[in-house]
């Protein structure tokens, strides 16, 4: 199995090569922890084979249903960026949240934050458009659950 040396991930700053008895070095780093987590692989794998094609199928149609009905339960009270051409999102959207800056003073980590007190997972700040929140509810949550949020949000 030493052919397969030259293929094993590498790091940065940890020298694979020397570790590994080999005079190749790896690839490259794969994450910020040396040598990457394994341990992903079989969870995804483990999903995919749990939810099946039809599974999949399902999942995908509700989180894009979860997202925009959150979307557009939340349109009068921010905006969201990056519709289509029919105002519609997929599985994820994006809240400006730059106005409250100029009106209150407050910025994004200040409403994530805040959704942290009610006991949410924040969500993505400043990304990919500065002041901004990336909205991602899952297709596991329901619509309580989705409620609860945006009247936090509002």
């Amino acid at each position: 199995k030493s052919h397969l040396m030259p293929f094993l991930p590498g790091h940065p700053v940890i020298d694979a090569s020397k570790e590994n008895g080999s005079d190749q070095p790896g690839l490259g780093a794969v994450s910020a922890a040396p040598f990457g987590s394994s341990a992903i692989l079989p969870i995804s794998w483990a999903y995919i084979k749990m939810m099946g094609g039809k599974g999949l199928r399902k999942a995908t149609q509700v989180a894009i249903l979860n997202a925009n009905y959150m979307s557009k339960r939340l349109e009068k009270y921010y905006k969201t960026l990056y519709t289509g051409e029919t105002g519609l999102v997929a599985h994820e959207f994006i809240l400006d949240v730059r106005d409250f800056k100029k009106t209150a003073n407050i910025e994004a980590v200040d409403i994530a934050k805040r959704l942290m007190d009610y006991g949410f997972h924040a969500p993505t700040m400043s990304w990919p458009v500065a002041g901004t929140l990336m909205v991602e509810p899952t297709e596991s949550e329901d619509k309580m659950e989705l409620d609860r949020f945006c009247d936090a949000l509002i």
